[in-house]
């Protein structure tokens, strides 16, 4: 399509479809089971939005399973924390959220850190918090990755949350300003070490120009979201570029391809290289004999996943009112703490709360809700080897529901489904 062409117009449908294979949910876990269908995920997403939440599996790590075949989660720690720089494919970055993005893309990443070494110079934080960064900076140095706790207590300070261990904010401050790099996690606990140990030094010396990095920030935000309406993918206040010069140049490029979506509102845009996927997906679902999508293609969605990153995008295409309840009062919560969307082919059609009991080894299911209109039949097999396959990615020997559940018919249904799984 050249600049100036009509748009592509496509249905409700087709979109959902274009979502649905776009995302790889459609089928379900269908990247081998292998560290490389990790980066190729990462590439065609453009980042991970981490979170060290893990109530069923922390989100990045639900984001994979849903979408490869048998994901064990030390493929993503391997190729974040390996020892040697030319194995970290993978590193972590601040870019609004924590996000896991290529390592070959830190040079277009390093904008938000170079202003916050320049924040913390100008608003006296590295003039407060000098004593502790010298000393980390110093220790590191001559002994290695260290972690909070191995520099002991130290007073309290100020920082971004509220009162924390002098020590602890030095640490942050000077990763968040990239001198530091996370080497590795245990749990919630962190070591850091210099930038120069762990990353690949072709990677770290690379310098791109302010307006490649906003550029290719605000591409990978579409190649995250996948179809993005207008206004849907955010913009940062200090960016130079503004959405619209952004749009203009990346459009003109090719980079993006502006669409309409038959009674929603535009435009929306698509990456320019998915235009063939989503004429596909509109011949899919044209005619008055479209090709249905699989019901039981099954995948539970993270509460972070990209497909539903958009929440009016959510609403609007799929009539799927979500939020993500786990910082929410547990007597204001709806559903549960964790619950995640069930998709169904291309369509949300309710939502699941599983919750892994490591003193046990069981997973259980404590919510199960369908949406209005939805037919639980049409997706008791794919749900339950969805639930299965979860089990799986928990490492747990066992599954329970509770009564509530057990006793209605679809509970009974995934019952017999699961166990026919299990033999």
């Amino acid at each position: 399509m050249n600049v100036g062409d009509a748009p592509l117009r496509v249905s409700k449908a087709a979109a959902r479809r274009f979502l649905a294979e776009r995302h790889m949910l459609l089928p379900p876990r269908q990247l081998p089971a292998s560290k490389g269908s990790v980066l190729a995920l990462v590439e065609r997403l453009g980042s991970l939005q981490f979170d060290p939440v893990d109530l069923a599996g922390r989100s990045h790590e639900i984001v994979c399973h849903a979408r490869i075949d048998g994901f064990e989660p030390r493929w993503v720690d391997e190729l974040l924390y390996a020892k040697v720089p030319a194995h970290r494919a993978l590193v972590e970055q601040y870019n609004g959220v924590l996000v896991i993005v290529p390592t070959s893309e830190l040079p277009y990443y390093r904008r938000p850190a170079d202003k916050r070494r320049e924040r913390f110079w100008r608003d006296g934080s590295y003039r407060r918090l000098k004593p502790w960064a010298d000393t980390v900076m110093a220790r590191i140095t001559s002994e290695g990755p260290l972690s909070a706790a191995d520099f002991g207590p130290s007073k309290s300070v100020a920082w971004s949350w509220g009162q924390t261990p002098a020590y602890r904010a030095a640490l942050e401050m000077l990763q968040l300003a990239g001198l530091l790099h996370l080497a590795r996690r245990d749990g919630s606990r962190r070591w850091f070490d210099l930038a120069e140990r762990l990353i690949p030094r072709n990677v770290l010396e690379r310098r791109v120009s302010e307006e490649e990095q906003i550029e290719h920030t605000f591409l990978a935000r579409h190649r995250d979201l996948g179809l993005a309406s207008a206004n849907g993918v955010w913009v940062q206040t200090d960016w130079p570029l503004k959405r619209k010069e952004l749009v203009r140049r990346l459009t003109e490029r090719g980079a993006l391809l502006n669409i309409e979506i038959d009674g929603l509102p535009g435009p929306w845009r698509i990456p320019g290289g998915e235009r063939f996927a989503l004429e596909a997906a509109m011949r899919a679902t044209a005619g008055t004999r479209p090709v249905a999508a699989d019901p039981n293609a099954v995948t539970l969605l993270s509460p972070l996943d990209p497909l539903i990153h958009d929440r009016k995008r959510l609403e609007t295409l799929y009539n799927f009112h979500y939020r993500w309840a786990i910082y929410t009062p547990e007597k204001k919560r709806v559903y549960g703490p964790y619950v995640m969307p069930i998709h169904a082919g291309d369509a949300i059609v309710g939502r699941v709360q599983l919750r892994r009991v490591k003193e046990t080894g069981v997973m259980t299911i404590d919510g199960l809700w369908w949406e209005r209109g939805a037919k639980p039949t049409r997706h008791i097999a794919g749900l339950a080897q969805a639930i299965a396959a979860h089990q799986g990615l928990l490492g747990v020997t066992a599954g329970q529901m509770p009564k509530e559940i057990a006793d209605r018919s679809d509970g009974r249904a995934l019952f017999r489904a699961l166990r026919k799984i299990a033999g």
